[in-house]
């Protein structure tokens, strides 16, 4: 009697939990913890792929009861079953900090519109044992660490790298700016440009202040006013008058723009100027001056609107 009792109570718990070939379940991995412990608690449901249309899983709030509280849901998962069934599971994780014996609640799901239910579990919280042969002591005060340089620059280490980084890129691309602009050319000294006959003119004045063929120097005297008359011709007229002999710059001035007279008296003055320089001739004061006048007077008359010029 007592047998078919028992079965009578059990048959219809285990039914609460299955219809057909759906299975519903709560496990959890321990049933014993210490205050402020967790345990797991996975929700499964087992069903045949294609006889379940929708499946309801239970809401669930931050507690299941007053004593049990909800850390963490990972929600619903399908998972590969055993054999031909499916599988979903959803774990909970839970804590208490109240000891004592706290009950699970049951769950119930809905698997195409019938109501299944799990059946409820039980938690043992256990207190923390203290050793009752040490004595109790008081909370310690805050302790304040000393300044630290070390810990202070691991705290600090990105705001330095990124300090560091910043001035890098600032510093490269400054380079590169006036690396493609390039050095400054400082702008060239305007140069002050002098005629042909301006030139050989003030060197004429320069010679006749200096006052050598009064000194005795008359050799030296007809030598600077020769040179200075052959390096204007050169110049002016594009002749070797520096490297000629008198005759033969004679000769090559037969065929330039100098009227006869010009070239008579050019002749006459080189040609003073040889007997000076070769042949120890010593010529008059009067000489000497006419020679300056002359020259002089043919720089400015055979001077061109346009002729070569100097730039230093």
């Amino acid at each position: 009697m007592r047998a078919i009792t028992a079965t009578a109570l059990v048959l219809p718990l285990t039914l609460i939990g299955q219809s057909a070939n759906t299975v519903v379940g709560v496990d959890l991995d321990t049933t014993v913890i210490r205050i402020g412990e967790q345990v797991h608690m996975k929700m499964h449901v087992s069903y045949s792929p294609n006889s379940v249309k929708s499946i309801v899983w239970p809401t669930i709030a931050d507690t299941l009861e007053r004593h049990v509280e909800v850390v963490h849901d990972s929600g619903v998962d399908t998972v590969a079953g055993d054999g031909a069934l499916a599988r979903q599971v959803r774990t909970l994780t839970l804590t208490s900090f109240d000891t004592g014996f706290w009950a699970v609640p049951p769950f119930r799901f809905v698997v195409d519109g019938t109501t299944l239910e799990s059946t409820a579990q039980l938690i043992e919280v256990r207190t923390t044992e203290l050793d009752s042969s040490l004595a109790l002591r008081d909370i310690k005060d805050i302790v304040v660490l000393p300044f630290s340089a070390g810990y202070w620059l691991r705290e600090h280490w990105v705001w330095f790298a990124i300090g560091a980084a910043s001035l890098a890129i600032l510093a490269t691309v400054l380079y590169l700016v006036l690396r493609k602009r390039g050095p400054s050319t400082p702008s060239p000294t305007p140069t002050v440009v002098i005629a042909l006959h301006e030139r050989i003119l003030r060197a004429l004045e320069v010679l006749d202040k200096e006052r050598v063929w009064q000194q005795g120097d008359h050799k030296g005297y007809h030598s600077r006013i020769t040179d200075l008359l052959r390096g204007y011709i050169e110049e002016r007229y594009r002749l070797p008058a520096l490297e000629s002999t008198t005759d033969e710059l004679v000769k090559e001035l037969r065929v330039s723009p100098l009227s006869p007279d010009q070239r008579g008296q050019l002749e006459n003055v080189l040609r003073l100027a040889d007997m000076v320089k070769f042949a120890k001739a010593l010529p008059s004061p009067q000489e000497n001056e006419q020679m300056m006048a002359f020259s002089q007077r043919f720089v400015r008359e055979t001077a061109a609107v346009q002729e070569p010029v100097d730039h230093g």
